[in-house]
């Protein structure tokens, strides 16, 4: 029996060559923190959330007419609720709202002094059920990976309350 070795021989070269040639695909690209931090950061260019009712606008009055459309549902709900303090208020507080992938509206915080909770014990439940009136908006997309992505944005709020006689 007799083996023929040159077939085996180019069989074995050519795996060879091409196992040196593909090496690139096996080495690790490291990219800088500082790097992926600017590219994450948002830009001018990206998209902000918007509601449906706010579309055709430029995109500086699309961002205001989002945020109008937020502050009115909050305040109208508000000032449906009469509520009554239990103390004097005149202070700001912060409301942390998020807006998912989904366009989804949450409320993921309230900075409020520990006074303003004490003297409007229902204040965080309302504003829960506020943030349930909004509409669905559409989520905000990162612009240069084409991804739509969570908004974290702070609604500061004013409040100013008289306490009952």
């Amino acid at each position: 029996m007799h083996f023929n070795t040159k077939p085996f021989l180019f069989f074995l070269l050519s795996v060879f060559f091409l196992s040196l040639s593909s090496c690139h695909l096996f080495e690790s690209t490291k990219v800088p923190k500082s790097e992926i931090d600017a590219a994450s950061k948002w830009s001018e260019k990206d998209q902000y959330p918007k509601f449906e009712s706010c579309e055709g606008l430029e995109p500086e009055e699309e961002k205001e007419c989002f945020e109008s459309v937020i502050t009115s549902t909050i305040l109208d709900y508000i000032s449906e609720q009469g509520w009554i303090a239990s103390a004097n208020i005149d202070t700001e507080v912060n409301l942390n709202l998020l807006v998912d992938q989904d366009g989804m509206i949450s409320m993921s915080s309230l900075d409020a002094p520990e006074y303003v909770i004490e003297a409007i014990p229902n204040l965080e439940a309302t504003l829960y059920e506020a943030i349930n009136l909004i509409p669905q908006a559409e989520a905000g997309v990162k612009t240069n990976v084409g991804v739509l992505v969570t908004t974290s944005f702070t609604l500061p709020l004013r409040i100013f309350a008289q306490e009952e006689n």
